[in-house]
């Protein structure tokens, strides 16, 4: 049976994505954009999707939802991207702008998975550069999968100009998957620290210093009558 608590952490997820889906198909449908489509798609998902999430204390759902908010936001519908030139949708001209903001959103998007594993592993003694390395090759590569229509590939490009709808919404599902995977397995390491539990300090000690701790403790020490 779902546990209370796992229930309403569903809700929270899945209230914080319903809210990024219906800015999205505000900016499809209308098509503009100006501080209205600021408002709809970017800031009120933003600023709900955080809330719910903050308010169940999931630090993890809540950093990974500021990860891939960016990197959904960062192509069409919405072309967060080219904010700096809205209600132009620009590509290659001007170039810097977009470039810029493409920079930000991707830093965005690293920044924030790292804290996300950062939080997972926590209270495993271990960080997140001394984590197994599948932790930390899955969540690098769940940063690629999701910006997979950058990487110059002919082969992906050609899918990108034949259907880029369907090819981002497969990325973005493939790199989060990769990333549920990486966070499953910081949870599972520190499950089996904590089943482990504390070890006690005689055991800790190598058996040559037990055997002179042993002999100190049955002879009368020097000094006291």
């Amino acid at each position: 049976m779902i546990g209370r608590a796992v229930l309403y952490d569903f809700l929270a997820i899945l209230a914080a994505s319903l809210v990024v889906l219906a800015g999205m198909l505000y900016a499809a449908v209308t098509g503009t954009y100006d501080a209205t489509t600021f408002l709809v798609s970017i800031l009120v998902p933003l600023v709900l999707g955080s809330a719910f999430l903050s308010i169940r204390k999931e630090r993890i759902a809540l950093f990974a939802f500021l990860a891939y908010f960016w990197a959904v936001v960062d192509d069409g519908p919405v072309f967060f991207d080219s904010v700096l030139t809205w209600p132009e949708v620009t590509r290659f001209h001007p170039f810097l702008p977009r470039l810029f903001m493409n920079i930000v959103i991707h830093a965005l998007t690293a920044l924030f998975l790292y804290l996300a594993m950062r939080e997972s592993i926590k209270g495993t003694g271990a960080s997140l550069r001394k984590a197994p390395k599948v932790i930390i090759i899955l969540t690098s590569a769940a940063f690629v999968v999701a910006y997979a229509q950058n990487i110059p590939l002919t082969a992906i490009q050609n899918v990108v100009d034949a259907s880029w709808y369907a090819f981002d919404i497969t990325e973005k599902s493939a790199s989060i998957v990769l990333f549920c995977v990486a966070v499953w397995l910081a949870v599972k390491l520190k499950a089996g620290q904590s089943r482990a539990g504390p070890v006690k300090i005689a055991q800790a000690h190598p058996p040559f210093l037990r055997r002179a701790d042993s002999r100190e403790s049955l002879s009368p020490r020097r000094g006291v009558r």
